[in-house]
């Protein structure tokens, strides 16, 4: 990497030839604005690309999904797009639900993107839902809603943090005081409970939150590529 400032990482991978691409997102620096860089593992080198253009992201919410990078943008509101093909960036102007209090995107197949967020006046009324974004009318449409009896299990408090991340159109949440995960089968349109890998208690509340999203992380990942191999002998 060409630029030894904080960068926002993200690694793609590709499962047919076993390479991967890091690419690194530009940041602001001063009164330089800096490039995108991709480091592409076929090639063992970095490549510089177009600059982003000047956005206030919201540094974690990002999906990777059809050779595209998807980041949430405050400022202009919407999304900023990575084309990882031609290396340009682009804004797309999908205004999120109103009352979203805070989501996560997360890259489903077949090009789908869905956004998974809590909405709500301040500590009230809070439900769950999940959208997918419709991308020939650049809007976010409804698609679930977590069942209130899901919703007041998973987060006791109404300004409790959770977390969701998905593969394959599977679309898992949690919680940093919660031992197991709910999951949402996004073809099947079904929740179900999924119970945490045992773990060791840490005394740093972060670390342990840490090792239980891996963890389901690795569950999740481990289920999809279940349901794909049943699919292959089937």
């Amino acid at each position: 990497m060409h630029y030894n400032q904080q960068r926002q990482l993200i690694m793609v991978v590709n499962r047919i030839d076993r390479s991967f691409k890091v690419i690194a997102t530009g940041d602001i620096y001063g009164d330089k604005s800096l490039p995108t860089e991709v480091y592409d593992s076929k090639l063992d080198r970095w490549s510089l690309h177009q600059l982003m253009p000047a956005v206030n992201l919201c540094s974690s919410k990002m999906a990777y999904c059809d050779s595209r990078l998807y980041l949430e943008a405050l400022s202009p509101l919407g999304l900023m797009m990575y084309r990882l093909d031609t290396g340009y960036w682009e804004h797309i102007p999908a205004k999120f639900p109103r009352s979203l209090l805070d989501g996560y995107l997360v890259a489903g197949t077949q090009k789908r993107l869905f956004l998974a967020g809590r909405i709500g006046l301040y500590s009230t009324f809070q439900s769950m839902r999940i959208w997918e974004l419709d991308h020939a009318k650049i809007t976010w449409v409804e698609i679930s809603r977590m069942p209130p009896k899901h919703f007041r299990a998973l987060l006791r408090l109404s300004a409790e943090r959770f977390e969701c991340f998905g593969q394959d159109n599977l679309i898992c949440f949690t919680s940093w005081n919660q031992g197991k995960g709910l999951l949402y089968d996004v073809d099947k349109k079904v929740w179900s409970w999924i119970a945490g890998c045992a773990l060791q208690s840490y005394n740093c509340q972060g670390d342990h939150a840490f090792h239980i999203r891996e963890s389901f992380s690795y569950l999740l990942t481990t289920v999809a590529l279940g349901i794909k191999t049943l699919l292959c002998l089937a």
